[in-house]
């Protein structure tokens, strides 16, 4: 059913969509357009989806660039409805319509007759464009029926206006009227008459585009073959696109390679069903009755029509993989991660409150243990401090009772089978001690024998002995010792478990180093 002028006028889906394309189309707007839909993305796509507005044949007719503007208008729109919150919409209007939006708050009742001549005179222009008078139009229009502000329906400019719409939308009913399988069945004689003028077989199926033309060419090259049976190969091959309806093909082709498209490749992209060949048959008998298409004129205008529909196929698949099935798969994408990072915060939350829950419980604790709490670490404190002061002395019990030990087998007179002094000298340098104590005659002594042993004097009590954490032994003789110096020794020494010995202090530098190699050797 074709839509009537006072259709248009009541029909408040009809105005959001001219309102759409109204904004949409004007290209001044597309980044503020752009501005505007990104503040609330997903939400203006999602109520899109489920909008009457979704999937209108007028949107599709416009450019790539173009219709991805109006749906997002569109979108806008639609929430705005929803939500009663018009700021985007209205923003949008005062920055693209700017002269509309004065011309209406100015006016206490709208003209559009009086409007027209106004925005003429303020465009100092003898020729207004059309399609741009008819958005401002439209504009006036939304904002007379959003604001209920009354306008005169009355004159002349009114009725055109609204005729013009009226032709766009019912253009797209009235197309669908003319290729529908009624009007095929009505005009089959003259498309079988058409099949007849082309050797189409009526029962011949063709998979693509490609696969019709290749048959056209197949056709009239067995009739340039049939009447000269002595023409070669390539010279009929040649001769067949020199021909009518086949020389278009090559016309045709020929332009599509200069526009850098791939014809064989683009052709055969395009499935191509009986339908669809009876629906351009059709479209020529159309051409023939509307257009003065002439028998001339109908072999161009059947391989034009096919090359549109090839091209244009192929350009409403890019703008469906574009505008629908990336943003799609975008939006399916974020809404899983969204739905993830839901889980997720639900997940910290309920552990948070867990959380709470326990550091509430525990701080009841804490707070009736705080004075026990106190003392104890009082007490703790008490303990450290003493076991800090207090001085480890196992390591000097150790070697003290080692040092017994042996002085009571000498004692004894045990008699033990000693290496020569040569031997025993050698093994000692190669070990890495230290020794402390003893006279300083006894040290110099030593020191004769021993030359690369360290010693350490008994009145050296500022000196640094941390060297004693890193060899392998450290000798005492007790025979001359200061106790200050002996408790610093003993402090080193319990930080690393470096093996500690007594001497006796013998004054025979053989049997003290007889001593210190039976203690390095045990």
């Amino acid at each position: 059913m074709l839509f009537q002028a006072q259709d248009l006028e009541l029909d408040e889906n009809i105005l959001h969509i001219y309102l759409s394309i109204a904004l949409g189309g004007n290209s001044y707007l597309h980044p503020y357009i752009d501005s505007c839909y990104r503040e609330r993305e997903w939400e203006y796509y999602e109520v899109f989806q489920t909008s009457a507005l979704k999937g209108n044949t007028l949107f599709s007719m416009y450019s790539t660039k173009s219709e991805e503007k109006i749906r997002q208008v569109a979108a806008i729109l639609e929430w705005s409805n929803r939500s009663q919150q018009f700021a985007q919409i209205e923003k949008l209007i005062k920055k693209g319509y700017k002269f509309v939006y004065q011309y209406f708050h100015l006016n206490k009742r709208i003209d559009f007759e009086h409007f027209m001549r106004s925005y003429a005179k303020r465009k100092k222009i003898k020729v207004v464009k059309e399609i741009d008078l008819i958005y401002q139009n439209i504009v006036l229009w939304y904002l007379c029926k959003q604001y209920r502000k009354p306008f005169n329906t009355e004159n002349v400019a009114w009725q055109s206006f609204q005729n013009v719409l009226l032709a766009t939308f019912n253009e797209v009913k009235i197309q669908k009227v003319m290729f529908s399988k009624k009007s095929l069945a009505e005009n089959k004689k003259a498309i079988e008459r058409l099949y007849g003028e082309y050797e189409i077989p009526r029962n011949i199926r063709f998979d693509t585009i490609g696969t019709f033309l290749d048959y056209l060419i197949s056709v009239r090259l067995k009739k340039i073959q049939e009447a000269n049976p002595k023409i070669g190969v390539e010279d009929a091959e040649k001769k067949v696109f020199e021909v009518s309806p086949t020389r278009y093909i090559g016309a045709v082709g020929g332009w599509l390679k200069t526009l850098q498209i791939h014809e064989m490749d683009a052709l055969n992209q395009i499935p191509f069903s009986k339908m669809e060949l009876d629906t351009v048959f059709l479209e020529l008998l159309y051409a023939q009755k509307y257009h003065y298409i002439t028998n001339d004129d109908q072999d161009l205008f059947l391989i034009t029509c096919l090359y549109q529909k090839c091209l244009v196929s192929l350009y409403h698949e890019t703008k469906q993989m574009y505008l629908e099935q990336s943003k799609r798969e975008y939006y399916l994408g974020l809404k899983a991660k969204e739905s993830r990072i839901k889980e997720q915060e639900a997940e910290l939350s309920r552990k948070e409150r867990e959380w709470k829950l326990k550091n509430q419980q525990l701080q009841r604790e804490v707070e009736g243990l705080t004075e026990e709490l106190r003392l104890k670490n009082s007490m703790i404190r008490q303990l450290e401090q003493q076991i800090e002061n207090m001085e480890d002395y196992s390591e000097e019990v150790f070697a003290l009772r080692k040092y017994a030990y042996k002085v009571e087998r000498t004692e004894e007179n045990v008699e033990e089978k000693a290496p020569s002094l040569r031997t025993m000298i050698e093994y000692i340098k190669s070990m890495n001690i230290v020794i402390i104590g003893g006279s300083l005659n006894w040290q110099q002594k030593l020191k004769e024998w021993l030359p690369s042993v360290e010693l350490f004097e008994t009145d050296e009590i500022t000196r640094d002995i941390s060297k004693i954490k890193r060899v392998d032994a450290v000798f005492i003789n007790t025979a001359v010792l200061s106790h200050a110096f002996y408790k610093k020794v003993m402090k080193e020494m319990n930080k690393k478990g470096t093996p500690l010995f007594y001497l006796g202090g013998h004054s025979n530098m053989e049997k003290t180093l007889l001593e210190i190699y039976k203690w390095l050797t045990e």
